[in-house]
């Protein structure tokens, strides 16, 4: 397999691949509503002249282990074939070895595949990768934990956990997602007192939630100038003020109908970095949501952009999807 380098800035592009390189594609059987076996046959045909192995995780902790062995026994392209957790796990994975990184989603919005330019077919998606070019993209940390998309604590955390909890209950599909946050938000939620540091500006709040986008596309999708932020290599860093039910179904709505800007409860900042820490006494760790999975991080919580972090594989012109 031979990939054209193409560096995003000035920093040093990675080796070109050379021929023969080995592709090895981690499949979470659990993503999305996509037929498994139909996608694998797929995949596998787009990479039909390519080294190939592809390893199917039935569990989603078994996601990393499995691209964490990849990496050692077979160094060359890890490509993740899931939805935004499977992509962040094996991202994770890729970085750590210094390896590029593909993505074929499979899961329910897709929005870093999708960015990127990718097909949401399995099998473009694959032939789209074997044609493609490498670029270095820039990714968000929080405690050195990498996420694609998104990190979140308090509510937005909360409809990830309970949404999760649906799927497995009634399927995987954009209509379970929809109907378990609206069940969520209709339940009472005890605000957290934060100190935010944000590029050093700080403040105190009481806030149901803080949201942390790196995807312009999603941010773009609910109607949030901050998708320029993203655009410039910032976080979009969102905080809701505390309100009852009735205005969280509300803000609901603005987000359902890209008008999420317009909303006089939702703190909007742009920032490099961020430092969360209760204020106060409180306890020393929290619950958060990085892409969709879930971790118990300590505080004080760093939140910051990594400029040139990932090498990732895009298709051959690159550009975001209409």
């Amino acid at each position: 397999m031979r990939l054209e380098v193409v560096a995003l800035s000035d920093a040093p592009a990675p080796p070109d691949a050379g021929t023969g390189y080995p592709v090895t594609v981690v499949m979470n059987a659990g993503s999305g509503s996509t037929d498994k076996h139909a996608a694998r046959a797929e995949i596998e045909a787009g990479f039909r002249d390519f080294d190939l192995a592809v390893r199917i995780a039935r569990r989603p902790p078994d996601v990393a282990t499995l691209a964490a062995a990849a990496a050692i026994e077979r160094p060359g392209l890890l490509v993740a074939a899931g939805g935004d957790g499977t992509l962040n796990a094996v991202a994770g994975v890729a970085r750590a070895a210094g390896l590029p990184f593909a993505a074929i989603a499979l899961g329910t919005f897709n929005y870093f595949a999708r960015e990127l330019g990718m097909p949401t077919e399995p099998g473009m998606a694959a032939r789209a990768i074997a044609g493609g070019v490498l670029r270095r993209v820039p990714v968000g940390e929080m405690d050195g934990r990498l996420f694609l998309n998104n990190a979140s604590i308090g509510l937005y955390r909360r409809l990830v956990e309970r949404r999760e909890q649906d799927k497995q209950r009634f399927g995987r599909s954009r209509l379970v997602a929809v109907a378990s946050g609206l069940v969520t938000l209709l339940r009472e939620h005890q605000p957290y007192r934060l100190r935010l540091d944000i590029d050093g500006r700080e403040s105190v709040l009481s806030t149901p939630g803080v949201f942390f986008g790196r995807n312009a596309l999603q941010l773009a999708r609910l109607g949030l100038d901050e998708a320029l932020c993203v655009a410039r290599g910032e976080l979009a860093v969102l905080a809701l003020r505390e309100v009852g039910r009735r205005e969280l179904l509300g803000l609901a709505l603005r987000g359902a109908t890209a008008r999420l800007e317009t909303a006089g409860n939702l703190q909007q900042h742009c920032a490099a970095s961020v430092e969360v820490d209760f204020a106060g006494r409180g306890p020393r760790r929290i619950r958060v949501a990085l892409d969709g999975e879930l971790a118990d991080c300590r505080l004080p919580l760093h939140v910051r952009v990594v400029p040139d972090a990932l090498t990732v594989v895009v298709p051959r012109p690159w550009g975001p999807p209409p």
